[in-house]
């Protein structure tokens, strides 16, 4: 019986050191793979800190650029124009504009107040389509109610 323990001990014994070689052989490959993932997660970072950053200009910009500040924006400039308008007619008043001047400047400045006033408002109709289009009770809170048909526009 202690012979069969010690045959059994030197077979374990040659086993495991079977084994270790087996293991020793495969280190290169596993010290490989670690660098390899190493690598990875270092791409991985960089491309997680360029998504991070652009996730910022994007916000950024969408903030700069959202419905709402366009409105702002265009209603800046529309009353920016309509001020230079009635600021041209207080100097043709005042006999400080010529005839001529005072004529081809008003008209490019009441041409700017209407197309600034045109896409003010069709901005506007777009916005309250897309909260109406939002908003599951519909235009007033009543479902299914229709646009007016009196103005063409959907009804306050």
């Amino acid at each position: 019986q202690f012979q069969s323990l010690q045959l059994e001990r030197e077979m374990c014994l040659a086993s495991n050191c079977t084994l270790a070689r087996v293991n020793l052989s495969l280190r290169p490959r596993l010290e490989d793979g670690k660098a390899s993932l190493a690598i990875k997660y270092q791409e991985l970072r960089e491309i997680r800190e360029a998504c991070w950053d652009k996730q910022q200009r994007l916000e950024a910009y969408l903030e700069n650029w959202s419905p709402q500040n366009a409105l702002g924006q265009l209603q800046a400039k529309l009353d920016a124009s309509e001020a230079e308008s009635e600021a041209q007619i207080e100097q043709f008043l005042a006999q400080d504009l010529p005839l001529g001047s005072f004529l081809e400047s008003f008209c490019q400045s009441r041409t700017r107040s209407h197309i600034c006033r045109t896409q003010l408002e069709k901005l506007q109709e777009l916005l309250q389509k897309d909260q109406v289009g939002r908003d599951p009770a519909g235009p007033a809170g009543h479902p299914g109610a229709l646009a007016s048909p009196a103005r063409g526009r959907l009804a306050p």
